[in-house]
């Protein structure tokens, strides 16, 4: 399948997940395959670990998923995936559709994709009130009839959050006698049945030109007062600029609250949204001036450090970690964070791909037992067993600049046969034309002392004939694509 092709069905297959009442287990496979390809493309072998806990998450589950389940499957790698298609998430103009009906959905979807929004379908009050708000809806239509499935307190919570978010909120009615409850509760507009489909198209337009003005004039995360995405943007193309200018380089970190979702669970989404409001302020307490405190999504925060020394850093963040670890609660609970952090010091790479650094300290960091602050660099580097690729001066030197640089599990070190010295470290043999006087004197070593996980290329058939058995693959032709492709295909096979 040709490239186009691949990125169309990716695309039908995001489509799918927020418009399809079911999608099929094999399609989200297949966006986790496709993504996987194209993080080993870009050299960002960190990430497969993420894609590989999904993976695993996805075997568990039939081979008919709902949509809730879809939505919350690929949240873990939706930035990553919204990031390698170059999709802005915060310039898309959502409209959600709450109805227990699919064909009430169906009737308003190529109206509101006429008036420029993607519509999303939700069945309950309770999947609306679990959906990502990363992306914060230009409007909300609900149907009246969902009302008598929950309680009144959960229908006033609902709006009461959509109000902080400044999202219109619509409701087809069926008769006069829900209007006044639906204004009581704080809708802003009510269908009622008699109401023509080309009427509400245009109350929905209003409703939707509204919100975008809002939109673009607020920077502000209305639920915890730090700055939103659309601010985060515009600061980190200020700081890289900068970067460029006169060399100065900056941290990022991002940091999420530990057992948010159960704690939502425990006591309810109100307090919840109390607690990111509390934790925000402490941050805001913590940073210094010059930081910059953005709402990233969810529980998660992101902290642009304008300094990259490790010591003011780790001074800065333990700060922030010390502090949260303090705050009193109700329910007589303290909430913790844990925080993944990397120095932001060379141009060339997007925003997304230096949150995925971090996002994997953070990750290491929840791993350790939570409630701590990891460095990238020691997430990834330091703690790595040592793999090495050894190949002719020759070959090293036309490989050098495309070699994969990044495995999840291992740092990987390439040398010519001169700096080889027999280890007990996995080790990657490129043979050339074994005539040569140093690739007859590496095989010799490798005869004597093949390590257990060794593995050697042949790179023509030539050489493959004249070490008879010894090889464990062979790269056909003498091309750098094949053997680069080779060496990744060895990286993915070593032992975790």
């Amino acid at each position: 399948m040709e490239q186009h092709q691949l990125t169309d069905r990716v695309y039908g297959i995001l489509a799918k997940i927020t418009e399809a009442r079911q999608i099929q287990k094999t399609e989200i496979e297949f966006l986790l395959d496709w993504m996987k390809t194209e993080v080993k493309n870009r050299r960002l072998m960190h990430l497969l670990e993420i894609f590989s806990r999904v993976e695993s998450d996805v075997r568990e589950l039939p081979p008919v998923l709902t949509q809730s389940e879809a939505i919350a499957l690929i949240a873990p790698v939706k930035r990553y995936i919204h990031t390698v298609l170059g999709i802005e998430q915060e310039d898309e103009d959502l409209v959600l559709i709450l109805s227990g009906s699919f064909s009430t959905f169906s009737r308003y979807k190529p109206r509101v994709e006429k008036l420029g929004a993607r519509p999303v379908f939700l069945q309950t009050i309770a999947e609306a009130v679990e959906y990502d708000y990363e992306d914060v809806p230009k409007a909300i239509v609900m149907d009246v009839e969902l009302w008598s499935h929950f309680p009144e307190r959960d229908i006033q919570s609902f709006v009461s959050k959509m109000k902080k978010l400044y999202v219109p909120l619509i409701v087809i009615g069926t008769n006069e006698h829900y209007r006044l409850a639906a204004y009581s509760y704080g809708f802003d507009d009510y269908w009622e049945s008699w109401i023509p489909m080309e009427e509400r198209l245009v109350r929905l337009g209003l409703h939707i030109e509204k919100a975008r003005l809002v939109s673009n004039a607020l920077l502000v995360d209305e639920l915890t007062g730090a700055f939103n995405r659309k601010y985060l943007k515009a600061t980190f193309s200020r700081f890289v600029s900068r970067l460029e200018r006169s060399g100065e380089s900056f941290t990022l970190a991002l940091l999420d609250i530990d057992h948010f979702k159960q704690l939502n669970d425990t006591f309810g989404h109100a307090y919840g949204d109390e607690v990111l409001h509390r934790i925000a302020e402490e941050i805001r307490l913590a940073i210094r001036s010059s930081d910059e405190l953005i709402r990233y999504g969810g529980e998660e925060f992101l902290v642009i450090l304008n300094v990259s020394d490790r010591t003011v850093v780790d001074a800065v963040l333990e700060r922030v970690r010390t502090r949260i670890e303090q705050m009193e609660f109700p329910y007589e609970h303290h909430v913790t964070v844990s925080i993944g952090y990397t120095r932001v010091c060379q141009t060339g790479m997007t925003l997304g791909e230096w949150c995925a650094y971090a996002d994997e300290a953070l990750y290491k960091a929840k791993r350790d037992g939570r409630n701590r602050i990891i460095r990238y660099s020691s997430a990834v580097r330091e703690e790595k067993r040592l793999a090495y690729v050894t190949m002719s001066p020759q070959k090293y030197a036309s490989l050098a600049e495309q070699l994969p640089k990044q495995h999840r599990r291992y740092e990987v070190v390439y040398r010519p046969y001169d700096l080889y010295a027999c280890n007990d470290n996995v080790e990657m043999f490129i043979l050339d034309e074994s005539g040569s006087t140093a690739t007859k004197g590496t095989l010799s070593a490798v005869k004597e002392q093949r390590g257990k996980y060794s593995h050697i290329l042949a790179v023509t058939k030539r050489t493959a004939t004249e070490l008879g058995t010894l090889y464990d693959d062979l790269a056909e032709q003498d091309r750098n694509d094949i053997i680069t492709e080779k060496i990744e295909q060895w990286l993915e096979k070593l032992p975790d």
